[in-house]
């Protein structure tokens, strides 16, 4: 599909993101977040500009480092002070970054954009001890490795410290001159991170450098983010505290009282920028849970001549449009109108018809379980049903069954759940089943679904792409789902709809869908939606 348009929407830039990492990510909710192995960002407003799309993929960039390449397990284990935890946090930043950006090549881009816009307009807080600067000095010394336009203010808060504590940034250095060269796990993260405190606490204790404490452990708290802006204190020259008493206190610092990294940075940075109007939201479904069952057995009868009814018209329109015109042939059916042929020793006598390629098209179809629906479950289950079979019988045409709304799962990291869920029936490449009835419930999270199938259809193969929507009535979001249908079409995907028992559909779908009323009015409905999309078919 077209890449230029795919990186310019969020929700597909998502999807595209955690499928090249390997990593889950949901859109929705007013938080940014992940848990160790999903990333959530906020619902964000429509219009996003493209610093925000950089914000956004900049924060699933370093969180996918982190669930790929920082083993928690050894942090939780390394029980760290939080002053511990924060110069660990610098580290392992830095170290789970660069080896991201070893394998996809673009991050290393995405990542210097990224320092550079959070870290480049620093300010000086003049209410902050030489002992508070520490960690910013830390910070701004690992950044600048990647963004040499740090240098400055790195430089600058480096001078304050030396001039408080002469010789303990030049041991500090040293010890981030191994990182550099030899910090290549995330226990080598926590050694370093424990040998640069130990430094800290000589210096407070006034004791000769001693053997850092060698370990295992640390765990990756959420590295916090505050604004575009870190702070970077210079000192207060009316502060004339004891250096060491400073040191002391500054050691039992909270990690409220310690620079933020660059995770809870563009946590806060996205979590303002999450929409708060419902109705400019981009907001994307995840998967849930819905029971499914059998359909009754004793509808079958109808529902298997439907089918057939369908099928066979289908079949019998793609004839025409697949096979080409015929040719003359050394083979095939004999052309009674060239038997003279045989006079002059001519073998083509033959008439041979040939078919085009394959359609080569994938169809997914959404179908609406909301609790309206309730009367119309029945025929819309079998429509559907109707719909997945008719279509798998065609060569070519991959199908994938959606439904909607369905019990979100709860998502850790979140204080509030505002997710939306859909409920696949059955995968693309799956075989078509049975098991379609299921009771009608819940609202139509119709946008939210369409931006979840999209996400999906992406990554298809197939060289086209259709979207066929099953529903009695109107979305919960109207702009959201219209905005997603706008992004997909931009993309070359279709969309058609069957209304179920109703007209409101063609708010939706006004010169691509139809209605029905009972099952047997689905074979002609469906016929003339399809011979559109087949009519429009290109080999």
């Amino acid at each position: 599909m077209k890449n230029k348009l795919i990186m310019q929407s969020l929700p597909l830039v998502a999807a595209v993101l955690g499928n090249k990492y390997g990593v889950k990510v949901n859109i929705g909710g007013s938080e940014a977040f992940t848990d160790g192995s999903t990333i959530n960002l906020p619902g964000l407003p429509m219009e996003s500009d493209e610093t925000l799309i950089s914000l956004a993929r900049g924060y699933i960039d370093h969180e996918s480092a982190h669930i790929r390449e920082t083993d928690f397990d050894a942090v939780e284990n390394a029980k760290l002070t939080p002053l511990e935890m924060c110069i660990w946090n610098c580290i392992e930043d830095w170290r789970v970054e660069e080896k991201l950006s070893s394998i996809f090549s673009g991050c290393k881009i995405n990542f210097h954009w990224l320092i550079r816009h959070i870290f480049y307009d620093a300010t000086i807080d003049n209410q902050r001890s030489a002992a508070q600067m520490i960690p910013n000095w830390i910070l701004l010394m690992v950044r600048s490795w990647q963004v040499p336009d740090l240098s400055d203010a790195r430089d600058q808060v480096e001078a304050i410290v030396e001039n408080r504590y002469p010789g303990l940034s030049r041991k500090i250095k040293s010890a981030l001159q191994e990182v550099q060269s030899k910090c290549v796990t995330t226990d080598d993260s926590i050694f370093y991170a424990k040998k640069i405190v130990s430094f800290i606490e000589n210096e407070a204790t006034g004791k000769t450098a001693s053997h850092p404490p060698s370990n295992k452990e640390q765990k990756p708290s959420e590295k916090s983010e505050n604004d575009n802006a870190v702070q970077i204190p210079s000192v207060d020259k009316n502060q004339h505290g004891d250096s060491k008493q400073q040191l002391n206190k500054f050691l039992h610092s909270g990690a409220d009282e310690l620079p933020k990294g660059l995770g809870e940075i563009l946590q806060e940075n996205l979590a303002k920028k999450a929409s708060s109007d419902f109705e400019d939201k981009v907001s994307v479904a995840v998967v849930g849970k819905r029971l499914f069952t059998s359909m009754d057995s004793t509808k079958f009868h109808d529902l298997t001549k439907s089918t057939t009814a369908l099928k066979t018209r289908l079949q019998s329109m793609l004839q025409s449009i697949l096979l080409k015109r015929s040719r003359l042939s050394r083979q095939g059916k004999l052309d009674t109108r060239r038997l003279y042929k045989i006079a002059v020793s001519d073998p083509r006598m033959f008439i041979k018809s040939e078919e085009k390629q394959g359609f080569n098209t994938a169809v997914h179809i959404l179908i609406d379980c909301s609790g309206s629906m309730d009367m119309r479950m029945e025929l819309t289950t079998h429509a559907c049903y109707s719909l997945a079979k008719a279509l798998d019988s065609i060569k070519g045409i991959n199908i994938g069954v959606t439904a909607f709304p369905a019990d979100p799962p709860l998502l850790a990291g979140s204080q509030n759940n505002e997710t939306t869920a859909v409920c696949p029936i059955i995968n693309h490449g799956e075989r078509i089943h049975s098991r379609f009835h299921t009771k009608a419930y819940g609202c139509t999270p119709m946008g939210e679904a369409i931006w979840w199938v999209l996400q999906k259809m992406i990554m298809l193969r197939e060289s086209r792409k259709i979207i066929l929507i099953l529903t009695d009535g109107s979305p919960n979001c109207l702009v959201n789902t219209l905005e997603a249908i706008k992004q997909g079409k931009k993309l070359g995907v279709e969309f058609y709809g069957i209304g179920i028992e109703t007209l409101s559909i063609k708010r939706i779908l006004p010169n691509q869908s139809a209605s029905i009323n009972n099952l047997s009015e689905l074979a002609p409905a469906m016929f003339a939606i399809m011979k559109t999309v087949f009519n429009n078919y290109k080999s």
